[in-house]
């Protein structure tokens, strides 16, 4: 494969793997691991059980962190690049239409919801954003380490497109976490090397998710049972962004592993599985992703048509 067309495929690869794991995850989420163990791993598309927040899906239909992808990506596209009050208003306009739906409404995080109703009430951008280190900037933030080639670019556009929603160093931190890892594997750069540059820019925001964040790596030989254990598997960023680099760290040169064991570590699993796809992809291209996970996945022509309109757009 030609240099140019390998980067396009990490591109394509980089938001369909996030919507692969987003898809796949959604089906245990909210369970624990022990329960997850007992039934055996998830591998292939399906529908949530009554009770999750994705009960109403369909197999292979992603859920809100794919959708505030799809979001973001759209106004980077718009707007040649990021531009804080355009997102601003695209999001508030998702978050509530998504809430007004009887099928998307409960897939709305918490945090999010705020933040929504917050900025359809007037509230300025700069202001709206929540205080709770949830990871709902960072499951959507793949397509600013995209679009930016500079390091710093990528760094502080992910913080600028975490605060509409998620203003707490936490999830300012975790957008940067995620933005950066993608920036740094479409360089193709090895796990220690993309650890080291994450955590690096991490720290300015929040030293204790970047501690986390150097674990997930450095214990990368332990056991799923034992690290899903000791990182936590919860909505809050210093447990889901950690548990996405354990699993690219341990399964580094085996994509797919690194997707299941997100897809299957108990939790906030489409989270997790979501921003380890993204990684993933970004790091291998989309021909790494097997061809029924492929062929299954909800308006998957239309986010490969994102990908390569944010490739174009960021060659410009």
């Amino acid at each position: 494969m030609k240099p140019l067309e390998k980067l396009k495929s990490k591109y394509t690869g980089c938001m369909v793997g996030a919507a692969i794991g987003d898809a796949l995850g959604k089906q245990n989420e909210g369970r624990k691991r022990e329960e997850i163990l007992s039934r055996g791993y998830v591998t292939d598309y399906g529908k949530a059980e009554a009770g999750c927040p994705g009960e109403k899906l369909g197999a292979g239909q992603y859920t809100d962190d794919t959708e505030q992808m799809i979001v973001l990506s759209q106004s980077i596209i718009e707007c040649d690049g990021f531009n804080a009050g355009d997102f601003a208003r695209r999001i508030a306009k998702w978050g509530a239409d998504a809430m007004n739906d009887p099928v998307r409404k409960s897939l709305v995080g918490p945090s999010s919801a705020a933040a929504i109703t917050r900025l359809n009430s007037g509230i300025s951008w700069k202001e709206a954003g929540s205080d709770t280190s949830s990871c709902g900037s960072a499951m959507r933030v793949a397509p600013i380490g995209l679009f930016y080639k500079d390091m710093d670019e990528i760094e502080s556009n992910a913080v600028l497109s975490s605060i509409p929603t998620h203003n707490s160093k936490g999830a300012l931190g975790g957008a940067v976490a995620i933005a950066i890892g993608v920036g740094c594997a479409l360089l193709d750069m090895g796990c220690f090397e993309i650890i080291k540059e994450t955590s690096i820019r991490v720290s300015k925001y929040d030293t204790r998710l970047a501690k986390k964040i150097r674990l997930s790596f450095e214990k990368m030989e332990k056991e799923p049972d034992e690290m899903f254990a000791e990182l936590g598997t919860s909505y809050l960023v210093y447990d889901t962004v950690p548990c996405a680099f354990y699993c690219l760290s341990r399964h580094f040169e085996a994509p797919e592993k690194a997707i299941i064991e997100a897809v299957n570590a108990g939790g906030d699993t489409d989270s997790i599985a979501c921003m380890t796809g993204a990684l993933c992809g970004a790091l291998y291209g989309v021909d790494v992703f097997l061809e029924k996970w492929l062929k299954g996945l909800e308006n998957k022509e239309m986010i490969e048509y994102l990908a390569n309109m944010i490739f174009n757009k960021s060659r410009n």
